[in-house]
């Protein structure tokens, strides 16, 4: 005989109050005290020596309702429902968010215009101190310095700034979606910009 636990999630062969349990996390002293009955009546319920009586049956079924179906899905979930305030507070932090895509996709092309830069700066060095005489070079020094600062202080800020960007995109979306589910006519945010 299989040994049930609750830990591991309901499986075909569990009685009704097994698979409520396991579902739902439940020992068998937390479901008998939802149901009104004793620790020791779920346990014969559950082994088949006794049936439950009708008050715990009737506050069994909200449970057994919520239980996966036959296929593994659990049951669709309502829309939800958000209020006035709820509404007004996403909205408000939708156009937040449009702000701050604006502003990060401006900090992130002078990043990568700064880093190009840089790096062509270094590239080009090594022919413009063999091209320039030797009492021009001092500008060469600061321009390597520059460069070489440019490339140090914004180490892994490209790739970080592309992440915040990508971040406030998926959260614009997100809030979007939740609007026009719950309000037709909501404001859709256009993830490209």
């Amino acid at each position: 005989m299989v040994k049930f636990s609750y830990q591991k999630g309901p499986r075909a062969h569990y009685s009704t109050l097994q698979r409520v349990r396991a579902h739902f996390g439940l020992t068998q002293r937390d479901l008998a005290g939802l149901l009104g009955v004793t620790r020791s009546m779920v346990a014969m319920d559950e082994r088949g020596k006794r049936r439950l009586p009708l008050p715990a049956l009737e506050k069994l079924t909200p449970l057994v309702l919520a239980l996966p179906g036959p296929d593994g899905t659990a049951p669709a979930l309502p829309a939800p429902v958000l209020s006035a305030a709820d509404r007004r507070t996403l909205s408000a932090r939708l156009k937040e968010l449009e702000l701050g895509i604006c502003q990060a996709r401006e900090k992130l092309a002078r990043c990568q215009a700064r880093w190009s830069q840089a790096r062509l700066w270094r590239q080009a060095l090594p022919t413009l101190r063999r091209a320039l005489p030797e009492r021009q070079q001092r500008w060469l020094n600061i321009l390597e310095d520059q460069a070489a600062a440019t490339l140090a202080g914004e180490d892994g800020t490209p790739a970080l700034l592309a992440l915040r960007l990508d971040t406030l995109r998926f959260e614009a979306t997100e809030i979007t979606r939740l609007l026009a589910e719950d309000i037709p006519g909501a404001p859709v945010f256009d993830k490209d910009q």
